[in-house]
């Protein structure tokens, strides 16, 4: 990703991505001794949480975002993560040979365009034996599309109103989503034996308006960065008016977003 995130408010609102991500770390059992890249490692609050429990091993966070690794070396020092780093780096030009024993991805990999250079890099990079997880954005093939939630399809109902439609005739999506069966198909072409290709599930809680738009916000900007920054806001409101006028808020003012995510977790073949 080359274009611009605000990191203090994407740490302040990716509360969704961190439950994801957390559900995943759980899943790894990782014995704490492991060597972990983290790729696409964000604000590094999840790559964070994989160095607690890895006290006797290591984990690297990489992410193409300069201002997302800034921001994670100032937000978590080397005093106090003796075994965490980040540095730049680009999921599509991976330079490691066999250094790692787990390598992850959050909501990152979905917005590669070569996934396929991206999988082979991440195949050379881990030690035999070595396994790969990954949380993407995936086609469901179903009345409501690819998985995300929602709120997604709201944005785009409102993206295709004629106040807003103009804005967005030159965009074009980042990345390319596949289905459950054809990530399972790329794994096993570039050399990795899947274990796990399914889909999971959180209902995720904001406590309100402001901070589901909050969480919008520091996760749309490519969206938002199609339109003028004084009219920003406006869209928004309508985003989440046109939500909340389908899934109201419960009677503590609670607005809940069930969410959906492919999770894959796969070895490298024959190691």
């Amino acid at each position: 990703m080359t274009d611009l995130w605000d990191p203090s408010d994407y740490y302040k609102h990716s509360y969704p991505q961190y439950a994801f991500a957390l559900g995943l770390v759980g899943r790894l059992a990782l014995r704490g001794d492991e060597h972990i890249l983290d790729v696409g490692c964000g604000d590094g609050k999840i790559t964070a949480v994989l160095a607690a429990r890895v006290s006797h091993g290591s984990v690297l966070g990489i992410d193409i975002s300069t201002e997302m690794i800034a921001f994670a070396q100032n937000m978590f020092s080397q005093t106090a993560y003796p075994n965490l780093s980040f540095s730049y780096g680009d999921a599509s030009n991976l330079t490691f040979q066999k250094e790692f024993d787990v390598i992850v991805a959050f909501a990152s990999l979905h917005w590669t365009a070569d996934l396929v250079t991206v999988l082979l890099g991440i195949k050379s990079s881990l030690a035999p034996g070595g396994r790969f997880a990954a949380q993407l954005m995936a086609k469901r093939f179903t009345t409501q599309g690819r998985s995300g939630s929602s709120l997604h399809q709201a944005r785009r109902e409102v993206m295709a109103r004629p106040a807003w439609r103009p804005y967005f005739r030159e965009f074009k999506k980042q990345g390319l989503v596949y289905s459950a069966d054809e990530y399972e198909k790329l794994l096993r072409d570039a050399g990795f034996t899947p274990h796990r290709v399914e889909f999971v599930t959180e209902d995720v809680t904001h406590p309100g308006i402001e901070a589901l738009k909050g969480c919008a916000r520091a996760t749309w900007h490519r969206y938002t960065s199609c339109i003028p920054a004084e009219h920003r806001d406006a869209f928004l409101d309508e985003v989440v008016q046109r939500f909340i006028e389908q899934y109201p808020p419960d009677s503590g003012g609670q607005i809940h977003v069930r969410m959906k995510i492919l999770e894959v977790e796969a070895t490298v073949t024959g190691d």
